[in-house]
């Protein structure tokens, strides 16, 4: 039960893994059927599945299963690996999957319609924003974490940054959006999905900033951020927003509101 525990934290707490299980050992092999290893994308480990020569096989295989992502079941002949004991153990490799952080900056209207229907596809939420009102507002949870400090300096949130592939940015300013923006992009070189609010016309202006300070706004910055579903209340652009990033890291073809603007700024 203890190694289930540390699974769960692990996966909560957003590292992937793989948990491996012998499901079937001959007599009189040093691991018995249901002993648990976890090793973790850090090569953390955790558990045994008997040591040895088997254990370090199995670390070897579960890397594998880490890089691919894929379940596999595996026997083993322990004379054939080098262990005096002989007999065979067959294990269970199991891939699983971190719960993935997503970094919101501003809790306004249509952050706090976001909050939940991200949380409700199995993001870790993570919100910044200067005004020390919004924890009351939102509140905390295990999957929840609020973090106050001025968009000036989001130096208290770059940590958490590194755990996310995903950030959405929509402050209570434009100058502060593209303050934001900018330490975003220099937290770390690669995202999955940045999502930015704002009308063209805004979006063109923040494009500028950035770009007179040498930075190219990237591929995987969405903005103007959401699909193309129409509606306008802060519900409605909520879905919209969650709906791209569905979207996004699926590989899914999906009318976004940005084509637009590239379009424009190609021609």
């Amino acid at each position: 039960m203890e190694i289930l525990r540390q699974c769960s934290e692990l996966l909560e707490g957003g590292t992937n893994l793989t948990l491996v299980t012998i499901v079937k050992a001959g007599r009189g092999t040093p691991g018995k059927e249901g002993f648990k290893m976890i090793l973790t994308d850090q090569n953390q480990l955790f558990g045994t599945v008997g040591g040895g020569a088997i254990e370090h096989r199995a670390v070897q295989d579960a890397k594998e299963v880490l890089s691919v992502r894929e379940n596999r079941l595996e026997t083993y002949n322990l004379e054939k690996i080098g262990m005096k004991c002989g007999g065979q153990v067959t294990l269970l490799y199991e891939y699983m999957q971190g719960q993935r952080g997503f970094m919101l900056f501003g809790g306004g209207h249509i952050g706090r319609a976001l909050t939940p229907i991200l949380e409700s596809l199995g993001f870790r939420i993570t919100l910044f924003d200067s005004r020390a009102e919004v924890r009351d507002i939102l509140g905390e949870n295990p999957r929840r974490k609020i973090i106050i400090g001025e968009y000036s300096d989001i130096g208290a949130a770059v940590e958490v940054l590194h755990g996310c592939d995903c950030c959405f940015i929509a402050t209570h300013g434009h100058l502060y959006d593209f303050q934001v923006l900018k330490q975003v992009l220099q937290a770390k070189t690669e995202y999955r999905y940045i999502g930015l609010i704002g009308s063209r016309s805004k979006i063109r202006t923040t494009l500028g900033k950035l770009a007179a300070e040498g930075m190219e706004a990237p591929e995987y910055l969405y903005a103007p951020v959401g699909l193309k579903i129409g509606g306008d209340t802060p519900a409605e652009i909520a879905v919209s927003i969650a709906a791209e990033v569905v979207a996004v890291l699926h590989g899914a073809e999906a009318e976004h509101m940005r084509s637009g603007l590239k379009e424009k700024q190609s021609e």
